[in-house]
C-alpha cells in the first residue's frame, strides 16, 4: 500500500527523483565535521520557527503589556518557559554556529572566485541573524530592552555618513509594534530569500577544495 502510494505520488510530482538528486546524494570528498555547522544553523532556525510560532499566540506587542504577556506565558502555559528558553538558546547557538561556519569558510578560502556570491550571501545571513537578536531582545520591553535599544542606536551612530541619520530614525521613529513586525515578518522573509539563494549557489558550485 505504501509503495503504491509513493509510486502514484512520484508519477505526478517527481518526489522520488527529487529525493535522490537533492537529499540522498553521496557526500563529496573533503567533507569534515566543520561542515556540520551549516546544518546545525538550519536546525536552530527550525527551532526558532517552532518556538516563535508558539510564543506568537501569547505575546502582546504593546509597551504596557509586552513584559506581562511573556511572564503570563511562562507561568500559566504548560510549555511556555520551555518554548521561551528554546527560542532564546537556539538563537544564541545559531549565531555561534554562523560564526564557526564563517571561520571554516575563511580557513578554506572558499570566498574566492567563483564563490563570491556565496560568501556575500553568507555575510548577509550573519547580519540578518544579528538583527533577529537585536529585535528579539527588545520585544519584552523591560529595562534591558530599553538599554539594548539605546546601545545599538549608539553603535549605528558610528557608521560613517549615515550614522546620525540611522540613530535619529531608530530613536525617534521606534515603536514596539514596528519592531514586532520587523521581527516576525520582514526579517523571516529576508532570511528565507537569502538562505535559499545561498543554498542554490552552494549546490551549483559544490564544496571548495582544501587549500
Amino acid at each position: 500500500m505504501k509503495g503504491r502510494f509513493i509510486n502514484w505520488l512520484d508519477e505526478r510530482t517527481g518526489v522520488v527523483d527529487f529525493y535522490h538528486k537533492q537529499i540522498a546524494y553521496e557526500l563529496p570528498e573533503g567533507v569534515s565535521y566543520w561542515h556540520m555547522f551549516s546544518g546545525l544553523t538550519i536546525g536552530c532556525i527550525t527551532l526558532q520557527i517552532i518556538s516563535g510560532f508558539y510564543m506568537l499566540w501569547y505575546f502582546v506587542p504593546d509597551p504596557t503589556l509586552a513584559h506581562q504577556s511573556i511572564r503570563a506565558m511562562c507561568r500559566l502555559s504548560f510549555t511556555g518557559m520551555l518554548m521561551r528558553n528554546i527560542h532564546r538558546w537556539s538563537a544564541t547557538f545559531g549565531a555561534a554556529f554562523v560564526i564557526l561556519h564563517a571561520l571554516h569558510v575563511l580557513s578554506r578560502r572558499a570566498f574566492r572566485s567563483p564563490r563570491e556570491l556565496n560568501w556575500w550571501s553568507g555575510m548577509a545571513l550573519g547580519i540578518i541573524f544579528v538583527l533577529f537578536l537585536i529585535t528579539g531582545v527588545i520585544l519584552p520591553w523591560d529595562w534591558r530592552s530599553y538599554w539594548e535599544l539605546i546601545i545599538w542606536a549608539d553603535w549605528a551612530n558610528l557608521l560613517p555618513g549615515i550614522g546620525g541619520f540611522l540613530k535619529d530614525n531608530i530613536i525617534m521613529q521606534f515603536s514596539l509594534g514596528r519592531n514586532f513586525a520587523v521581527h516576525i515578518m520582514f526579517l523571516p522573509a529576508l532570511l528565507f530569500t537569502v538562505l535559499g539563494f545561498h543554498i542554490i549557489v552552494m549546490r551549483r558550485l559544490g564544496l571548495s577544495e582544501r587549500v
